[in-house]
Protein backbone atom coordinates (compact mmCIF):
# COMPACT_ATOMS: atom_id res chain seq x y z
CA UNK A 1 0.00 0.00 0.00
CA UNK A 2 1.51 3.25 -0.90
CA UNK A 3 1.54 6.44 1.12
CA UNK A 4 -1.15 8.18 -0.90
CA UNK A 5 -3.50 5.10 -0.29
CA UNK A 6 -2.60 4.79 3.38
CA UNK A 7 -3.31 8.77 3.75
CA UNK A 8 -6.35 8.57 1.94
CA UNK A 9 -7.95 5.62 3.43
CA UNK A 10 -6.65 6.94 7.41
CA UNK A 11 -9.01 9.95 6.41
CA UNK A 12 -11.91 8.62 5.01
CA UNK A 13 -11.97 7.13 8.00
CA UNK A 14 -11.94 9.64 10.41
CA UNK A 15 -14.85 11.71 8.49
CA UNK A 16 -17.01 8.82 8.58
CA UNK A 17 -16.68 8.54 12.18
CA UNK A 18 -17.09 12.04 12.54
CA UNK A 19 -20.43 11.48 10.32
CA UNK A 20 -21.77 8.04 12.46
CA UNK A 21 -21.58 10.55 15.86
CA UNK A 22 -22.77 13.76 13.82
CA UNK A 23 -19.55 16.10 14.67
CA UNK A 24 -20.34 19.89 14.54
CA UNK A 25 -19.76 21.42 11.62
CA UNK A 26 -16.60 23.10 12.89
CA UNK A 27 -14.75 19.80 13.91
CA UNK A 28 -15.55 18.27 10.53
CA UNK A 29 -14.59 21.70 8.17
CA UNK A 30 -11.31 21.10 10.89
CA UNK A 31 -10.46 17.30 9.95
CA UNK A 32 -11.07 18.04 5.95
CA UNK A 33 -8.56 21.06 6.29
CA UNK A 34 -6.24 18.83 8.22
CA UNK A 35 -6.46 16.29 5.50
CA UNK A 36 -6.19 18.49 2.72
CA UNK A 37 -2.92 19.90 4.65
CA UNK A 38 -1.44 16.45 4.81
CA UNK A 39 -2.31 15.51 1.07
CA UNK A 40 0.03 18.50 0.01
CA UNK A 41 2.73 17.75 2.01
CA UNK A 42 2.76 14.04 1.03
CA UNK A 43 2.10 14.59 -2.57
CA UNK A 44 3.73 17.47 -3.51
CA UNK A 45 5.03 15.64 -6.87
CA UNK A 46 1.52 14.96 -8.13
CA UNK A 47 -0.56 18.17 -7.85
CA UNK A 48 -3.31 16.51 -10.43
CA UNK A 49 -3.47 14.52 -7.73
CA UNK A 50 -3.64 16.80 -4.88
CA UNK A 51 -6.02 18.72 -6.85
CA UNK A 52 -8.94 15.55 -7.03
CA UNK A 53 -8.21 14.73 -3.57
CA UNK A 54 -8.84 18.36 -2.37
CA UNK A 55 -11.81 18.26 -4.27
CA UNK A 56 -13.57 14.88 -3.11
CA UNK A 57 -12.98 15.71 0.46
CA UNK A 58 -14.66 19.28 0.28
CA UNK A 59 -17.64 17.63 -1.85
CA UNK A 60 -18.05 14.89 1.18
CA UNK A 61 -17.80 17.47 3.98
CA UNK A 62 -20.44 19.81 2.07
CA UNK A 63 -22.77 16.81 2.32
CA UNK A 64 -21.78 15.60 5.36
CA UNK A 65 -23.23 19.37 6.73
CA UNK A 66 -26.08 19.65 4.87
CA UNK A 67 -27.05 15.96 5.97
CA UNK A 68 -26.77 17.31 9.65
CA UNK A 69 -29.11 20.64 8.91
CA UNK A 70 -32.97 20.14 9.74
CA UNK A 71 -35.37 21.64 8.13
CA UNK A 72 -37.18 23.87 11.16
CA UNK A 73 -40.99 25.12 10.82
CA UNK A 74 -42.90 26.60 13.35
CA UNK A 75 -46.75 26.95 12.34
CA UNK A 76 -49.60 28.64 15.11
CA UNK A 77 -52.32 30.62 14.56
CA UNK A 78 -51.32 33.54 16.59
CA UNK A 79 -48.00 34.93 18.34
CA UNK A 80 -48.32 36.75 21.45
CA UNK A 81 -45.58 39.58 22.35
CA UNK A 82 -44.82 40.17 25.78
CA UNK A 83 -42.65 42.71 27.50
CA UNK A 84 -40.64 41.92 31.02
CA UNK A 85 -44.04 42.83 33.39
CA UNK A 86 -45.64 40.47 30.82
CA UNK A 87 -47.66 42.93 29.55
CA UNK A 88 -49.13 42.24 25.96
CA UNK A 89 -47.03 44.54 23.59
CA UNK A 90 -47.67 42.61 20.34
CA UNK A 91 -49.92 39.96 18.50
CA UNK A 92 -49.94 38.68 15.06
CA UNK A 93 -52.71 36.35 14.04
CA UNK A 94 -55.04 34.95 11.93
CA UNK A 95 -59.26 37.17 12.02
CA UNK A 96 -62.39 36.37 10.51
CA UNK A 97 -61.09 38.74 8.03
CA UNK A 98 -57.26 37.96 6.83
CA UNK A 99 -54.07 37.89 8.90
CA UNK A 100 -53.21 40.66 11.27
CA UNK A 101 -50.55 42.11 13.65
CA UNK A 102 -51.16 44.62 16.39
CA UNK A 103 -48.76 46.75 18.57
CA UNK A 104 -50.33 47.73 22.24
CA UNK A 105 -48.69 50.47 24.38
CA UNK A 106 -47.76 49.90 28.05
CA UNK A 107 -51.43 50.11 29.27
CA UNK A 108 -52.27 47.34 26.94
CA UNK A 109 -54.29 49.29 24.52
CA UNK A 110 -54.11 48.90 21.34
CA UNK A 111 -51.75 51.44 19.15
CA UNK A 112 -51.64 49.95 15.71
CA UNK A 113 -52.85 47.58 13.27
CA UNK A 114 -51.85 45.84 9.98
CA UNK A 115 -53.86 43.86 8.34
CA UNK A 116 -54.99 41.96 5.13
CA UNK A 117 -58.33 41.78 4.09
CA UNK A 118 -60.24 40.57 1.44
CA UNK A 119 -60.53 44.39 -0.25
CA UNK A 120 -56.79 44.71 0.54
CA UNK A 121 -53.84 45.72 3.41
CA UNK A 122 -54.94 48.65 5.97
CA UNK A 123 -52.56 50.05 8.65
CA UNK A 124 -54.72 51.70 11.24
CA UNK A 125 -53.77 53.80 14.08
CA UNK A 126 -55.46 53.92 17.33
CA UNK A 127 -55.47 57.22 20.12
CA UNK A 128 -55.11 56.18 23.71
CA UNK A 129 -58.99 55.57 23.77
CA UNK A 130 -58.79 52.71 21.32
CA UNK A 131 -60.37 54.36 18.47
CA UNK A 132 -59.13 54.38 15.10
CA UNK A 133 -57.61 57.93 14.04
CA UNK A 134 -56.39 57.47 10.69
CA UNK A 135 -55.88 54.17 8.13
CA UNK A 136 -54.21 53.69 5.04
CA UNK A 137 -55.30 51.14 2.69
CA UNK A 138 -55.36 49.59 -0.86
CA UNK A 139 -58.54 48.43 -2.30
CA UNK A 140 -58.57 47.13 -5.80
CA UNK A 141 -57.42 50.65 -8.05
CA UNK A 142 -57.59 52.75 -4.83
CA UNK A 143 -55.68 53.73 -2.51
CA UNK A 144 -56.40 55.97 -0.12
CA UNK A 145 -55.25 57.93 3.17
CA UNK A 146 -58.06 58.41 5.83
CA UNK A 147 -57.76 61.26 9.21
CA UNK A 148 -60.49 60.98 11.89
CA UNK A 149 -61.29 63.84 14.69
CA UNK A 150 -61.97 63.52 18.14
CA UNK A 151 -65.79 62.21 17.53
CA UNK A 152 -64.58 58.93 15.59
CA UNK A 153 -65.45 60.55 12.55
CA UNK A 154 -63.50 61.37 9.05
CA UNK A 155 -62.23 64.62 8.49
CA UNK A 156 -60.28 63.97 5.84
CA UNK A 157 -59.04 62.13 2.66
CA UNK A 158 -56.61 61.64 0.02
CA UNK A 159 -57.21 59.08 -2.40
CA UNK A 160 -55.73 58.18 -5.62
CA UNK A 161 -57.12 56.01 -8.61
CA UNK A 162 -56.88 55.31 -11.98
CA UNK A 163 -59.44 58.29 -12.76
CA UNK A 164 -57.27 60.25 -10.70
CA UNK A 165 -56.28 61.75 -7.66
CA UNK A 166 -58.41 63.76 -4.72
CA UNK A 167 -58.45 65.27 -1.24
CA UNK A 168 -61.49 65.76 0.43
CA UNK A 169 -62.23 67.46 3.79
CA UNK A 170 -65.37 66.66 6.12
CA UNK A 171 -67.33 68.39 8.59
CA UNK A 172 -67.77 67.80 12.32
CA UNK A 173 -70.51 65.51 11.28
CA UNK A 174 -68.72 63.57 8.75
CA UNK A 175 -69.93 65.31 5.54
CA UNK A 176 -68.38 66.19 2.47
CA UNK A 177 -67.78 70.05 2.18
CA UNK A 178 -64.87 70.67 0.41
CA UNK A 179 -62.92 68.15 -2.09
CA UNK A 180 -59.95 69.16 -4.69
CA UNK A 181 -58.28 66.99 -7.12
CA UNK A 182 -57.55 66.32 -10.83
CA UNK A 183 -59.66 63.95 -12.94
CA UNK A 184 -57.88 63.39 -15.90
CA UNK A 185 -55.47 66.25 -16.85
CA UNK A 186 -58.37 68.87 -15.82
CA UNK A 187 -57.98 70.34 -11.87
CA UNK A 188 -60.65 71.64 -9.53
CA UNK A 189 -62.09 71.70 -6.29
CA UNK A 190 -65.73 72.35 -5.15
CA UNK A 191 -67.44 73.56 -2.01
CA UNK A 192 -71.17 71.47 -0.85
CA UNK A 193 -73.34 72.48 1.94
CA UNK A 194 -74.56 71.01 4.93
CA UNK A 195 -76.32 68.27 3.36
CA UNK A 196 -73.29 67.25 1.06
CA UNK A 197 -74.69 69.21 -1.93
CA UNK A 198 -72.47 70.94 -3.98
CA UNK A 199 -73.08 74.60 -4.32
CA UNK A 200 -69.40 76.06 -5.97
CA UNK A 201 -67.21 75.05 -8.22
CA UNK A 202 -64.12 76.51 -9.55
CA UNK A 203 -61.56 74.42 -12.25
CA UNK A 204 -59.85 74.65 -15.62
CA UNK A 205 -61.43 72.53 -18.27
CA UNK A 206 -58.62 72.17 -21.18
CA UNK A 207 -57.04 75.59 -21.44
CA UNK A 208 -60.17 77.03 -20.42
CA UNK A 209 -61.14 78.04 -16.27
CA UNK A 210 -65.02 77.80 -15.30
CA UNK A 211 -66.39 79.16 -12.10
CA UNK A 212 -70.04 77.66 -11.27
CA UNK A 213 -72.69 77.66 -8.77
CA UNK A 214 -75.24 75.63 -7.85
CA UNK A 215 -78.82 75.64 -6.38
CA UNK A 216 -79.90 72.92 -3.36
CA UNK A 217 -80.53 70.57 -6.13
CA UNK A 218 -76.87 70.71 -7.45
CA UNK A 219 -78.59 72.20 -10.51
CA UNK A 220 -76.28 75.03 -12.13
CA UNK A 221 -77.41 78.15 -11.77
CA UNK A 222 -74.55 80.67 -12.97
CA UNK A 223 -71.13 80.17 -14.32
CA UNK A 224 -68.47 82.27 -15.50
CA UNK A 225 -65.74 80.87 -17.70
CA UNK A 226 -63.40 82.56 -19.82
CA UNK A 227 -63.08 81.00 -23.35
CA UNK A 228 -60.90 81.46 -26.83
CA UNK A 229 -63.55 83.77 -27.82
CA UNK A 230 -63.26 86.07 -24.45
CA UNK A 231 -64.78 85.85 -20.43
CA UNK A 232 -68.37 85.15 -20.56
CA UNK A 233 -71.31 85.09 -17.88
CA UNK A 234 -74.25 83.04 -18.14
CA UNK A 235 -77.50 82.38 -15.78
CA UNK A 236 -79.54 79.23 -15.83
CA UNK A 237 -82.98 78.31 -14.89
CA UNK A 238 -84.28 75.52 -12.60
CA UNK A 239 -83.18 72.87 -14.91
CA UNK A 240 -80.02 74.03 -15.74
CA UNK A 241 -81.16 75.59 -19.36
CA UNK A 242 -79.53 78.96 -19.81
CA UNK A 243 -81.76 82.04 -19.29
CA UNK A 244 -79.19 85.17 -19.97
CA UNK A 245 -76.05 85.52 -21.49
CA UNK A 246 -73.19 88.29 -21.23
CA UNK A 247 -70.38 87.58 -23.65
CA UNK A 248 -66.82 89.71 -24.57
CA UNK A 249 -64.89 88.73 -27.59
CA UNK A 250 -62.83 90.37 -30.20
CA UNK A 251 -66.02 91.83 -31.97
CA UNK A 252 -67.48 93.34 -28.97
CA UNK A 253 -69.65 92.71 -25.90
CA UNK A 254 -73.12 90.89 -26.22
CA UNK A 255 -76.25 90.18 -24.07
CA UNK A 256 -78.55 87.67 -24.63
CA UNK A 257 -82.34 86.39 -23.07
CA UNK A 258 -83.19 83.06 -24.07
CA UNK A 259 -86.50 81.20 -23.63
CA UNK A 260 -87.33 77.94 -21.55
CA UNK A 261 -86.71 76.08 -24.68
CA UNK A 262 -82.94 77.79 -24.46
CA UNK A 263 -84.20 80.12 -28.11
CA UNK A 264 -82.73 83.75 -28.25
CA UNK A 265 -85.84 85.98 -27.40
CA UNK A 266 -83.40 88.99 -27.44
CA UNK A 267 -79.79 90.40 -27.90
CA UNK A 268 -77.63 93.45 -28.13
CA UNK A 269 -76.67 94.55 -29.88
Amino acid sequence: MTHREADHGHFKKLLESGAGKKLPLLIATGVAALALVGACLLMRENRAGVAGFALSMLIGACLMVAMERPNRTVEAEKFILRDETGKVRGALGMTPNGPSFSLFDEQGRRRATLGLGSNGPALVLYDPDGKSRSWLYSAGELTGLVLQGGEAKQRAELAVSTMGANLGLFDANGETRARMGIRGNDPAVNFRDANGKIRAALGIEGTEPVFALYDANEKRRAGLAVTREGPALGLYDANGKIQAGLTSSSGGPALAFLDANEKVIYSAP
